[in-house]
């Protein structure tokens, strides 16, 4: 706790973190304007649906349920992540944004409509957000893949959100939420979209990494920093002095036996 308060006090205290996160946030409210008139204009123009090799062999399973609330329990877990590590912040609002607006133009471009599945429905809050004509490509596959890429440094984050995408491509063709070519498609756009994001905002990304690039390098200072003494058997030991990079080593040095005053 008192590391992450530490982390606080540094990034938000630098204008540039703070204007970083004010882009960010500001990128990521118009991608959001920007996908739900694709998804409205999609769903507006949607066409019949269209037949799939996997959806014509499994379900449509009610899974609702993990759709839905496996949804919000990844939010919920991705947005402690970046409260524990602020300096993951700036790096994770345009990420997302870049992935919202690419994919606003994949959903105004494809007017499939979707697979049939099954008459019940949820409350019509829920009802607009996750069940409209939005299909390619899977955001419920592209986003977890897209956070297991910017912590892959982080081995069990990796596996976590790595497993986390099968679990919700798994979801959505089982439920017939999404075709099969939606979730295949998400992992190969999102990498793309990965390596955007990591060109455009490559200090946002070395900043993401920051914390943990930190805590691996401390020991590896602290061996740097040791002093040691040299001298041989039956001599005095001599002090070794460390010296900034650029100084003179020999305009310092006094000459053995005087007293420099």
């Amino acid at each position: 706790m008192e590391e992450t308060l530490r982390f606080y006090r540094a990034q938000f205290g630098n204008r540039a973190y703070l204007r970083s996160v004010c882009e960010g946030a500001a990128f990521l409210a118009a991608s959001s304007i920007a996908i739900y008139a694709a998804v409205v204009y999609a769903t507006v123009h949607a066409s019949n649906p269209v037949t799939d090799f996997v959806l014509s062999r499994v379900g449509p399973l009610n899974v609702r349920f993990l759709f839905v609330y496996g949804t919000f329990t990844a939010f919920v877990i991705t947005a402690g992540l970046l409260a524990w590590r602020p300096n993951r912040l700036p790096f994770a609002l345009k990420a997302v944004a870049l992935f919202l607006l690419v994919r606003a133009v994949f959903v105004a471009l494809t007017h499939m409509g979707p697979s049939p599945i099954d008459p019940q429905k949820p409350a019509p809050f829920l009802n607009s957000i996750f069940f409209g004509s939005d299909l390619f490509f899977s955001g419920h596959t592209g986003l977890p893949f897209l956070a297991a890429l910017a912590f892959w440094h982080i081995r069990q984050w990796r596996i976590f959100y790595l497993a986390l995408t099968a679990f919700f491509g798994v979801v959505v063709l089982l439920g017939h939420y999404h075709y099969s070519i939606d979730v295949l498609a998400a992992l190969f756009i999102t990498h793309g979209i990965f390596g955007m994001s990591c060109w455009l905002f490559g200090r946002d990304y070395q900043l993401f990494r920051s914390s943990e690039s930190q805590g691996a390098s401390r020991p590896k200072r602290a061996g740097r920093k040791k002093l040691f003494s040299i001298g041989g058997p039956g001599r005095g030991s001599e002090p070794v002095t460390l010296h900034a990079v650029g100084e003179d080593p020999a305009a310092e040095r006094p000459t053995r036996g005087r007293i420099v005053s």
